[in-house]
């Protein structure tokens, strides 16, 4: 599944959009030329310009531009952020938040944070056997909704939250 240069971050999201997100993980999953992870497993610890700077019989492509730190095929971490993540604004400066992980892809945690100009908002989460756990930080002067998967939408307040899908009474059917 080929996407090009800026493919990854555009289809991921339209993807999950549109209810396939099963299909969005295997995009950002896969790890032969061309994809976004081809790159480290390459042993990149920067973003390249181009999908195959570096071939896999580790010879440089012999192509006119080869830079091995460039933003563009970094765009998929604002769907990683967003998507697997979870965190989103849902108002100017981060006031509001929304906190949705979804996992999939066999991802089983994830953290995120974002620096908002009201403190640090963050979550971690992880699946378990009965269901995931987060735990979510809304910095002071905000509210937070964190919805879960299988679960209708909590409201929080400033401060630590630990929330267990578990334990959370309401369900979505």
């Amino acid at each position: 599944m080929a996407t090009g240069f800026v493919g990854t971050p555009l289809i991921c999201d339209a993807l999950t959009d549109t209810g396939h997100l099963d299909i969005a993980y295997r995009l950002l999953l896969q790890t032969e030329c061309p994809s976004w992870l081809y790159t480290v497993t390459m042993g990149a610890t920067t973003i390249w310009e181009r999908w195959d700077s570096l071939r896999p019989d580790g010879s440089l492509n012999p192509g006119g531009m080869t830079s091995f730190n460039h933003y563009a095929l970094g765009a998929v971490a604002d769907w990683l952020h967003r998507v697997v993540g979870g965190i989103t604004a849902t108002a100017p400066g981060y006031r509001k938040i929304t906190f949705r992980p979804r996992p999939g892809g066999g991802i089983t945690s994830a953290r995120t944070r974002h620096e908002t100009p009201y403190g640090t908002a963050s979550i971690s989460w992880e699946q378990t056997a009965t269901g995931l756990t987060a735990d979510i930080v809304v910095p002071e002067g905000c509210e937070a909704t964190a919805e879960l998967p299988g679960c209708t939408p909590v409201a929080l307040g400033p401060g630590e939250h630990v929330l267990d899908t578990a334990k959370i009474a309401i369900k979505v059917a």
